[in-house]
C-alpha cells in the first residue's frame, strides 16, 4: 500500500480473541493461571511454575531469558508463525515481574556485572534492559495469537493495588493490552469449597483495571475462560448495535495497518529509472541537492544499504515530485 491522506484506512473493531492482549492482575490462588490454560489452543510461556498442578498443557521449560528468547523465535518468526498458530491459538505469559528478573539477569551475565544498576561504567543497563524487554515483547504483539499476560499484584502507599513491576517491563504490555482484568477473591462457601474469582474490567481508588472497550461489562461475577470470552464478545456486540458498524475479522483488521512494503532492489531500480529521466531534463543538481538532503553531502542512493530502505523511499518521493514539476 502507499500512503494517501486522502484515500485512508478506517479503522474497524475484530470479533473473537484473536490477536487480543489480555492482561490478568491479582493475588495468588484466584484462579489466573487455571482459566487462561482452558482457553483455545493453549501454549504455556512458564517463567513462574504455574502448571504444575494443572495437566495437559503444552509448554517449554523456561528458567533463564535465553530460554524464552529461543521459544518466542519459534513463535514468532514469519518462516514458523504459520506452523506454529496451527498449533496454538493462546500464549500464556507466566509471569510479567519474574520475566523481568529473568531479563535483568540475563544483561548483567552478560556485562559481567551483579545488578542491572552498574553496568555501563556506573551509569546503568537500563536503556538496554528496556530495550531487550520490549524487543522480545514486540514480537509477540500483532502476530494473531491471543496474549494472555499473568501479573501479580503490588500495593501503592494510597493502598491501591495495581500490576506488580517496574515501568520498563509491566507499561508496555498494559499499554498494549486490550483488557487489564483485576481479580478478586470471593472466598470459599458453605462447605469450605473455593468460590471462583470475580473479574473487573474498570479502574477504582482501590486497583487497576482498564478496557478499550466502552461497552463492556466492568463487573465479571463469576471470572472463567467462556465468561471472559463472552464478556468481550458482547461488548462488541454491543458497539456494533450502538454505533453502526461492523465488526471485521483479525485478518481483516490487521490488513488495515499494514505499512507499505519496502523493496530495496524494486526502490533502487525506480530511483535510477527517474533518476535517468531528471538527468535528460537537465536537473541533475536538483536531484544532487535531494539525495545530499537526506544522505549528507557527496553521498549517493547507489551507495545506500539495504537497512535504509525507508530513507530510500522518502528520496524516491521527493524525486517523483520533482520529476512531476519537470513534466
Amino acid at each position: 500500500m502507499s500512503f494517501d491522506i486522502f484515500n485512508p484506512q478506517v479503522s474497524t473493531v475484530a470479533k473473537g480473541l484473536e490477536g487480543k492482549v489480555i492482561t490478568l492482575v491479582g493475588s495468588n490462588s484466584l484462579g489466573k493461571t487455571k482459566q487462561a490454560t482452558r482457553m483455545n489452543k493453549p501454549f504455556y510461556l512458564g517463567f513462574e511454575k504455574g502448571i504444575r498442578a494443572i495437566a495437559g498443557i503444552p509448554f517449554l521449560p523456561i528458567n533463564k531469558w535465553s530460554d524464552f528468547k529461543k521459544i518466542n523465535k519459534q513463535l514468532t518468526d514469519p518462516k514458523t508463525l504459520d506452523k506454529a498458530k496451527e498449533i496454538y491459538q493462546t500464549i500464556i505469559f507466566d509471569e510479567v515481574y519474574t520475566s523481568a528478573l529473568y531479563c535483568q539477569d540475563y544483561l548483567c551475565k552478560k556485562h559481567g556485572v551483579e545488578t542491572i544498576g552498574e553496568g555501563k561504567d556506573g551509569f546503568g543497563l537500563w536503556k538496554e534492559y528496556e530495550t531487550e524487554y520490549w524487543s522480545e515483547i514486540d514480537k509477540l504483539l500483532g502476530t494473531g495469537y491471543t496474549l494472555v499476560f499473568i501479573s501479580h499484584v503490588e500495593e501503592t502507599k494510597e493502598g491501591k493495588h495495581i500490576p506488580k513491576g517496574d515501568k520498563r517491563s509491566i507499561k508496555p504490555i498494559i499499554d498494549n493490552s486490550d483488557v487489564v482484568a483485576y481479580l478478586q477473591s470471593n472466598g470459599v462457601d458453605e462447605e469450605g469449597k473455593v468460590i471462583k474469582s470475580s473479574a473487573w474490567f474498570a479502574e477504582t481508588d482501590k486497583w487497576f483495571a482498564r478496557s478499550r472497550f466502552d461497552y463492556i461489562d466492568t463487573y465479571l461475577e463469576e471470572f472463567t475462560a467462556e465468561n471472559l470470552e463472552k464478556v468481550l464478545a458482547d461488548a462488541i456486540e454491543k458497539q456494533e448495535k450502538a454505533e453502526g458498524v461492523k465488526a471485521v475479522s483479525f485478518a481483516e483488521q490487521k490488513e488495515s495497518y499494514t505499512s507499505e512494503e519496502l523493496s530495496y532492489e524494486e526502490l533502487m531500480e525506480e530511483i535510477k529509472d527517474i533518476g535517468i529521466k531528471l538527468n535528460e531534463a537537465d536537473r541533475l543538481e536538483e536531484l544532487q541537492d535531494i539525495v545530499e538532503k537526506h544522505l549528507g553531502v557527496g553521498k549517493k542512493v547507489t551507495e545506500c544499504k539495504k537497512s535504509q530502505v525507508q530513507v530510500m523511499s522518502i528520496i524516491l518521493d521527493d524525486l517523483k515530485e520533482l520529476l512531476t514539476a519537470t513534466e
